[in-house]
């Protein structure tokens, strides 16, 4: 995984996945863009394909699971499609959740990457390709099962409460449905409008007129609980304001946060600034506040119950082919003082 810009002098099979803390390091290659500086320290090296760290389901599932902080798969019915659990074994603590039929899986590796799909659902059973035509699926009804995941490894805390910076950094692409949800963000075991940083949060909206983001093009960088310097209300417009004219989603891209220990930060989209300001890492993100800790979400998901623009019936065979790809997360920290 990792070419030109991303690639190191390391050797894929010398690579490790890391223990999470400056102590017990992973062995990989520095932030891209050189953001954050020198001075950051590897600990988290999720590098997803059979030629990486992240090979199969099994490392997967050791690495990730398949539930948010709160127990939900699918952000307490907010979004119309769930996160389906890798087997039996990985389904949520004492709640149910729809399995992956292994005939038609929803997270699939490649020999650089790992694909993650969108499938049709009939209550809990997976629908296969030739079962879709004629079936129609609406967020509003669950009817479609996605392959989201989050880390089960977080950080104690963020910024000044944590007194490290961050850099996390996540390679991704992705060829997607009308109205589907995808979003790289991080939020707290306890959260109230924040704390809560969206590196990039985009979903195929049709508001229209002709007026869709169906292939990913539009997109926005957003905080909750702190301050911005670029104003996304339209999306195309902070886009440019950013100096983004022209996004491709079916190509590799690299989303960045750094997060200091002064609270300061800034998202990256190819190591062009995207979004910027301040946060404090604690419940609404107020200063002073309840201090909470910092998880790591990778959604690739479909419509949303409570936004009329993606809350729209759609034939099932368009999820058919459609994918998100991620090609690496890699989570960094700087010495402590």
């Amino acid at each position: 995984c990792g070419l030109g810009a991303f690639a190191t002098s390391l050797p894929a099979a010398e690579q490790t996945v890391g223990g999470g803390t400056l102590e017990n390091p992973a062995k990989g290659p520095p932030p891209a863009f050189g953001i954050g500086g020198e001075k950051m320290v590897l600990v988290k090296n999720w590098d997803f394909g059979a030629n990486g760290t992240i090979r199969n389901m099994d490392e997967m599932d050791a690495e990730f699971q398949y539930h948010d902080q709160f127990n939900n798969i699918d952000i307490g019915g907010q979004y119309g499609s769930m996160m389906l659990a890798s087997r039996k074994e990985t389904v949520r603590p004492k709640l149910p959740q729809p399995v992956e039929d292994p005939r038609n899986p929803v997270r699939e590796f490649t020999d650089e990457s790992l694909k993650a799909y969108l499938v049709a659902m009939k209550g809990d059973r997976t629908l296969l390709p030739e079962e879709c035509e004629g079936v129609m699926v609406k967020p509003d009804r669950h009817e479609v099962g996605n392959g989201s995941f989050m880390a089960k490894f977080h950080l104690p805390n963020g910024g000044a409460l944590l007194g490290q910076d961050i850099v996390w950094e996540t390679r991704v692409r992705y060829k997607t449905p009308p109205y589907f949800w995808f979003a790289i963000w991080t939020v707290g075991n306890l959260w109230s409008r924040g704390a809560e940083i969206d590196l990039i949060e985009s979903f195929g909206y049709d508001n229209g007129g002709g007026a869709t983001n169906f292939d990913g093009r539009y997109w926005h960088s957003a905080v909750g609980g702190g301050t911005k310097t670029i104003d996304y209300k339209n999306w195309g417009k902070g886009m440019a304001a950013a100096g983004v004219t022209d996004f491709d989603a079916t190509q590799w891209h690299v989303w960045t946060l750094h997060y200091t220990k002064d609270d300061k930060y800034t998202v990256y989209m190819d190591g062009i600034p995207v979004q910027s300001g301040e946060i404090h890492w604690t419940r609404s993100g107020e200063k002073p506040g309840t201090p909470i800790d910092m998880v790591f979400l990778f959604d690739g998901g479909w419509g949303h119950t409570r936004v009329n623009s993606v809350n729209k019936e759609m034939p099932a065979t368009e999820l058919l082919g459609k994918f998100f790809e991620w090609d690496y997360s890699r989570l960094y920290l700087s010495p402590k003082d």
